[in-house]
C-alpha cells in the first residue's frame, strides 16, 4: 500500500506546478469538445454514405496531412515560441469546427465538403502535434515528463469517457450541428491558459535549412533502436486500436441496431476503459523495471480483447470488450511518449516527436482505410478480429525478437543529455521564459 501511494505521488506530482496544472485544465475541457466532434462527423459521414470505407476515407485525411507536412511542422515547433503556436493552431480548429456546424444547418447533401474540412483539421493537427508533445516537456520539466505523461493520458481518457456520452445524446436529441459548435466553444478554455501560462523553452535560434534540421532528427531516431520499438509500439495502437474504432457507428447500426447514442457509448466505453488503464494500471507500468517487456505484453491484451469482442453480438458485451481492449491505450502511448522525450536531446524534442508522429501518421490513414474495406467487404466484426489478431503476432514477435528491447531498462537512461560531437551551445539552442 505504501508503495502504491508513493506511486500516485509522484505520478501526480507535476500538478503542484501551476502552469502545468492550469494548461491542463484548459485542455481537458478543449479534449471534451475534440471527442464529441469525432462522434459526430463519424455518425455524419454514416449518414450521408452508409459506407464504413467513407468513415475510414475521413480519418485518412486527418493524419495524412502530418506525413507530408512533418519536417516542416516540426522544424518550426523547434524555432518558434510553442505556445504561441499552440494558440493559433488552436484557433483554427476551432473555427473548422464551426465551420463544420454551418454545413449541417445549411442541409449539406454530399460527404466532400466534410471531407475538406476533415483534411485542413488534419493540417492543423501537424502544426499541433510536435509543438504540443515539447511543450508538455516545457512545462513539467524533463525529471517529471513521464509522470506528466501519464497525467495527460489521464485527461485526454476523461475527455473520451465523457465527450463522445454526451455527443450520443446531444446529436440523438438536436443533432450532430450543435455538437460541432460546442466542440468550437470548447476551444476558448485552452486558448485561454495558453495565453496565461509561461514556460521554459528550448529553441534553435539557427537558421540552417528546416529539412535539413528535420533529417537530423530522423537519422536519430533510425540509429537508436529504443526508438524505433517504441515507433512501433505506438504504430501497433494507432494502427489496431484506433482504427477500430472508427467501426463504432457501422456496428451500432448495422450490427447492434442502435443510432447514435449506441455508438457515442461505444466510444464512451474505449474512453472508460482507457482512463481506468491511465489511474490503475499506467503508474504501475511506469516503474516496471523492462520497459519492453510491459509494453509489449500490453498490446498483446488489446489484441486478445479485440478477437474476443469480435464475437459479442449484443450492446452490453460490445461496450464490455471495447471496455477491456481499451485498458492499455494509456500504458503503451504515455509510456512511449514519455521515454521518447526521455531519449531525445533538449533541442530535437519537438522534431523527433514530430519524426515519429509523421512516421505513425504515414501508417495510420492505411490502417484507417484497410479497416474501413474490411468493415464494408468483410463485415465489421471480422475487421477487430482481423486487427486483434495481427497485434498479438506483432507484440509476440517483438518479445521473442528484439533482445535489446527486452532487457531495455529505462532507468538506466540519462534524464536529459548532450550529444559528445555537438553540444547544444553549438547547435544553436536557446532556453528562455516564453
Amino acid at each position: 500500500m505504501a508503495r502504491l501511494s508513493s506511486s500516485f505521488r509522484t505520478t501526480f506530482s507535476p500538478l503542484k506546478n501551476p502552469n502545468f496544472a492550469l494548461y491542463f485544465a484548459g485542455q481537458g475541457v478543449s479534449l471534451i469538445g475534440t471527442f464529441m466532434q469525432q462522434v459526430a462527423q463519424q455518425w455524419l459521414v454514416w449518414e450521408l454514405t452508409r459506407d464504413a470505407r467513407m468513415i475510414g476515407v475521413a480519418s485518412a485525411l486527418a493524419f495524412l496531412p502530418m506525413l507530408f507536412l512533418g519536417p516542416l511542422s516540426s522544424a518550426l515547433a523547434d524555432r518558434v515560441d510553442r505556445r504561441r503556436l499552440l494558440i493559433a493552431t488552436q484557433i483554427a480548429d476551432m473555427l473548422l469546427a464551426f465551420s463544420l456546424a454551418a454545413l449541417v444547418v445549411l442541409g449539406v447533401k454530399e460527404v466532400w465538403p466534410v471531407l475538406v474540412l476533415a483534411g485542413l483539421l488534419g493540417v492543423s493537427s501537424a502544426f499541433t502535434t510536435p509543438a504540443f508533445s515539447a511543450f508538455i516537456g516545457d512545462l513539467s520539466g524533463m525529471a517529471e515528463v513521464r509522470s506528466a505523461y501519464t497525467i495527460y493520458g489521464m485527461v485526454i481518457e476523461t475527455a473520451r469517457l465523457l465527450g463522445p456520452a454526451i455527443a450520443g445524446q446531444i446529436i440523438a436529441s438536436m443533432g450532430t450541428a450543435m455538437a460541432f459548435a460546442l466542440n468550437g466553444l470548447s476551444f476558448i478554455a485552452v486558448i485561454i491558459s495558453l495565453i496565461i501560462v509561461r514556460a521554459q523553452q528550448t529553441r534553435m535560434v539557427n537558421r540552417r535549412n528546416p529539412l535539413a534540421d528535420f533529417a537530423a532528427s530522423v537519422r536519430f531516431m533510425v540509429r537508436s533502436p529504443r526508438m524505433v520499438d517504441l515507433l512501433l509500439c505506438r504504430i501497433m495502437v494507432l494502427l489496431f486500436i484506433f482504427s477500430s474504432l472508427q467501426l463504432s457507428a457501422p456496428i451500432a447500426d448495422q450490427i447492434l441496431r442502435g443510432g447514435a447514442d449506441l455508438a457515442g457509448n461505444m466510444l464512451a466505453a474505449s474512453g472508460a476503459g482507457a482512463l481506468v488503464g491511465a489511474l490503475l494500471v499506467a503508474p504501475s507500468f511506469q516503474q516496471a523495471k523492462r520497459a519492453g517487456v510491459a509494453l509489449c505484453l500490453a498490446l498483446a491484451w488489446s489484441g486478445l480483447w479485440l478477437v474476443i469482442t469480435s464475437t459479442f453480438t449484443s450492446a452490453p458485451l460490445m461496450i464490455f470488450g471495447i471496455f477491456m481492449y481499451s485498458v492499455m491505450i494509456p500504458v503503451v502511448l504515455t509510456n512511449v511518449a514519455a521515454l521518447t522525450l526521455l531519449l531525445s536531446p533538449g533541442d530535437m524534442r519537438a522534431r523527433l516527436a514530430g519524426a515519429l508522429q509523421m512516421v505513425s501518421s504515414g501508417v495510420q490513414p492505411l490502417g484507417a482505410l484497410a479497416v474501413g474495406w474490411m468493415g464494408a467487404v468483410l463485415g465489421p466484426l471480422m475487421a477487430l478480429r482481423v486487427n486483434g489478431g495481427l497485434m498479438m503476432l506483432i507484440a509476440f514477435g517483438m518479445l521473442a525478437l528484439s533482445a535489446g528491447f527486452r532487457n531495455w531498462i529505462p532507468s538506466a537512461e540519462p534524464v536529459d543529455f548532450v550529444r559528445p560531437q555537438a553540444s547544444a551551445a553549438l547547435e544553436g539552442a536557446l532556453v528562455e521564459e516564453v
